[in-house]
């Protein structure tokens, strides 16, 4: 006691390659209800478990919800709702240093990914988990930590299901063409490094209350964390010390699971770069890909998409022939609820009729893996805005392989075949912020999905823009 330093016995430290036992997973039991699981360097993380019915009627097949977000809030179970219904186990497991997860919190680290791979491998070892295996599910902030998470392998993860996804968080998002992006990714960052402050979330303190001291223990970690916003201001420019970890486009082709994929050219969060990736997974037996216009819940509200969303998960993780009875019953309240159209419906019953599960399996592999929907919120008969898109086309490949036009600026708003003749005089504009509105909408975030949401759109001041 009277000397102030002490030596510990050699530690020895693993990096992330080395996988524990499978007996390390196997022993930890979680039930219905909150608990934790434990990853392999002693981290607990906060999880809840929701069942379609009693424990003993199963087992059932199981998806997985991973994110710094509050998924494992015992007293938030929308989104629950919506597999239970399906008849699937919802697992939501909050990240470490969120919600009651132990350890400390920085966007993305590694360590997040191999805790997900202990995730995937402890949920799966239950006795009411189906087949042994797991999906993922998600859409966003869950959605891009599958890409992460399913690139560590675990054995034991049956298919991922990545909605609203993005490529690169540095470059296609924080920095968009260099340019920090200060309307929403740099807000997105600061928020989630106040939600990891202790009790940042809210819910904590209920459990804690509850007399979870794994909980309340856990919340000292949280001055550990990594200040976000410090971490941006200190590095404007690209590093690949920070960036490439960050960067699922530089892992996706260590995935080796089917996926099912949806996203938006015109995300206001993630935004619409994510397609340049779609050709690195190339580990995958299979990726199902469908981009469509539009804004960032509409991966999930498009009954186009969910119903073969459905239809995969079916497949993939229950290893039964789809039957979209009770997607008909959700499909359109999820619709309605995000995008606020009525009239919406999707087809009860299955495509795949008569079919055993092997010959399903078979006819959904067999169609074209990348769909296009054009014209989301233009479909003939559909309230304007609906999310239904007015066609699609399908496709064997991406990128789409054809002839390629090049289109050129006209006189008077044209575009023309032909390039301009002759010398053209140049044009130019100064760049001033104070010419420019700021933003477009005032409203709240969600009201930006509605169908009827309207833009404030201001023309550029003459000698401010070009158009």
């Amino acid at each position: 006691a009277d000397d102030p330093d002490e030596v510990s016995g050699l530690v020895e430290v693993f990096d992330a390659t080395t996988v524990p036992d499978q007996s390390f997973y196997g022993d930890q039991t979680i039930d219905e209800g909150f608990g934790y699981v434990t990853t392999r360097d002693g981290t607990t993380l906060s999880a809840t478990v929701w069942l379609p019915g009693p424990a003993e009627d199963g087992p059932y097949p199981t998806v997985v919800e991973y994110s710094g977000y509050s998924p494992s809030n015992p007293d938030s179970g929308t989104f629950a709702q919506l597999y239970t219904t399906l008849g699937y186990a919802y697992v939501g497991v909050n990240m470490r240093g969120t919600g009651c997860s132990g350890g400390s919190f920085e966007f993305f680290e590694p360590v997040q990914s191999t805790d997900g791979y202990d995730v995937i491998e402890v949920v799966a070892a239950q006795p009411w988990v189906a087949h042994g295996h797991v999906g993922m599910v998600g859409v966003s902030y869950p959605g891009i930590s599958q890409l992460f998470v399913a690139s560590t392998q675990p054995p034991s993860l049956a298919a991922i299901t990545p909605l609203s996804v993005l490529d690169d968080s540095i470059k296609s998002t924080l920095y968009p063409g260099g340019i920090l992006n200060t309307g929403f990714a740099l807000a997105w960052s600061e928020q989630r490094e106040a939600d990891a402050e202790p009790f940042g979330k809210g819910w904590e303190q209920a459990i804690v209350d509850s007399g979870d001291r794994m909980c309340a223990d856990n919340q000292r970690m949280r001055l550990q964390n990594t200040e976000a916003g410090q971490l941006i201001e200190n590095n404007p420019y690209y590093s690949h010390e920070l960036g490439d970890p960050n960067a699922p486009q530089l892992l996706v082709d260590d995935i080796d699971v089917p996926e099912f994929l949806a996203g938006t050219w015109q995300d206001e969060q993630t935004g619409g770069h994510f397609p340049a990736m779609l050709d690195d997974f190339t580990s995958s037996p299979h990726l199902y890909a469908t981009m469509l216009n539009g804004t960032h819940t509409e991966s999930i509200a498009t009954l186009a998409i969910f119903e073969r969303y459905v239809e995969f998960l079916e497949l993939y993780v229950a290893e039964r022939t789809p039957d979209l009875t009770r997607a008909s019953v959700i499909a359109p309240v999820l619709a309605g609820g995000l995008t606020g159209t009525s009239g919406l419906s999707l087809p009860t019953g299955t495509r795949f009729a008569g079919m055993s599960y092997e010959e399903a399996l078979a006819a959904y592999e067999s169609a074209d893996p990348v769909r296009i929907l054009f014209e989301q919120g233009a479909a003939d008969g559909q309230e304007p805005g609906s999310p239904v898109p007015r066609f699609e086309e399908t496709f064997a490949a991406w990128p789409v392989l054809g002839d390629v036009t090049t289109w050129y600026l006209g006189p008077g708003g044209t575009l023309d075949a032909e390039p301009p003749g002759g010398d053209v005089a140049p044009s130019s504009y100064v760049s001033d912020p104070q010419n420019v509105s700021a933003t477009s909408f005032d409203g709240e975030q969600s009201e930006l999905w509605l169908a009827d949401v309207t833009y404030d759109w201001q023309p550029i001041p003459e000698g401010s823009g070009l158009g």
